[in-house]
C-alpha cells in the first residue's frame, strides 16, 4: 500500500509541474520595458526581492523631471528617473496581476493597482481607490528600443 501511494503521488506531482511551469512562464511575460500610454515614460518591470513585481522609471521625455507633487516635501526635489512607482504586484494567473500599488507622479498620489495582459505587447494598467470601478486605466506597450530618452512632449 505505501508503494502504491508513492507511485500515485509521483504521477500527480509530475502532472502538476508542467502547469506550474506554464504559469511561471506566463507571469514572466510582464518583465521588461514598457512605454506608458501618454508615451512620456518608460517603466522597467522586474521581480522584487520578495517575489512580487515592481516597476521603475528608467526613461522618458524629461529625464531631469523632479517629483514635485510628492506628498513628502523632502522628496520633491528628487528626480523621478530611477524611482520605483509600481510595486507589490502578485501574479493571479491568466495574464492578471494585482495586490500592489502604483504611484502617479502627476498627482503625487498612490493607488491600488491591477494589471491585465491584453497581448504579448500590451498591458492594461489600472490604478484605483477602493474599488476597481473608481479609477483610471492606461494601456502600456512593450518598449523595444535601446534609447531611454523619448522625444520631448509637444507644448
Amino acid at each position: 500500500m505505501p508503494r502504491l501511494l508513492l507511485i500515485v503521488s509521483t504521477v500527480l506531482l509530475a502532472l502538476a509541474l508542467p502547469a506550474v511551469r506554464a504559469s511561471d512562464d506566463q507571469a514572466a511575460l510582464i518583465l521588461g520595458n514598457w512605454l506608458t500610454e501618454p508615451r512620456d515614460g518608460i517603466i522597467q518591470i522586474s521581480i522584487a526581492g520578495d517575489g512580487s513585481y515592481q516597476g521603475k522609471i528608467v526613461g522618458g521625455n524629461n529625464p531631469q523631471r523632479q517629483d514635485q507633487h510628492n506628498p513628502d516635501p523632502a522628496r520633491r526635489s528628487q528626480l523621478l528617473l530611477g524611482q520605483t512607482i509600481f510595486q507589490g504586484m502578485k501574479y493571479d494567473g491568466e495574464g492578471r496581476w494585482s495586490g500592489g500599488t502604483i504611484y502617479d507622479p502627476d498627482s503625487g498620489r498612490t493607488y491600488k493597482c491591477r494589471v491585465e495582459q491584453l497581448d504579448a505587447d500590451r498591458l492594461q494598467v489600472r490604478g484605483f481607490i477602493g474599488f476597481a470601478l473608481l479609477g483610471r486605466s492606461q494601456v502600456w506597450t512593450r518598449y523595444r528600443s535601446s534609447s531611454m530618452t523619448l522625444p520631448a512632449a509637444a507644448q
